[in-house]
């Protein structure tokens, strides 16, 4: 059963952008391509995939060949995209509260202790 991307492109019709794109030079292999260096690590450490050509001029370019479908290539292009920030940047991270200059520097003593603390 063809999926919607599927249905809209044929054999070596792109998806995607300038970044990252995708396509199927034949059934059941899709190619994906990327210009940015961060995505091309993150392909490389996958063990489903392969290099299959380098950029030489013009630019940084690497192209890797993976075996599924154009949605299996969208799917992940998607993720790479709008997977920018870390999975739990969303739950908000600990605001610390910025330290005096005193106490950074080693001289954090408080002064005017009341004496019924002293010992």
């Amino acid at each position: 059963m063809k999926t919607s991307i599927e249905e809209k492109t044929g054999l070596n019709e792109a998806i995607g952008g300038h970044e990252l794109c995708a396509w199927q030079p034949a059934r059941g292999v899709v190619w994906v391509q990327t210009r940015n260096p961060k995505h091309a690590r993150r392909m490389a450490k996958r063990g489903d995939g392969r290099l299959v050509a380098r950029g030489v001029a013009g630019g940084y370019l690497k192209t890797f060949e993976f075996q599924g479908a154009l949605a299996w290539a969208a799917g992940v292009m998607k993720r790479y995209l709008t997977g920018e920030t870390t999975p739990n940047e969303g739950l908000g991270r600990a605001i610390c509260p910025r330290t005096s200059r005193g106490i950074r520097a080693g001289r954090g003593k408080r002064t005017g202790v009341p004496a019924r603390f002293e010992a």
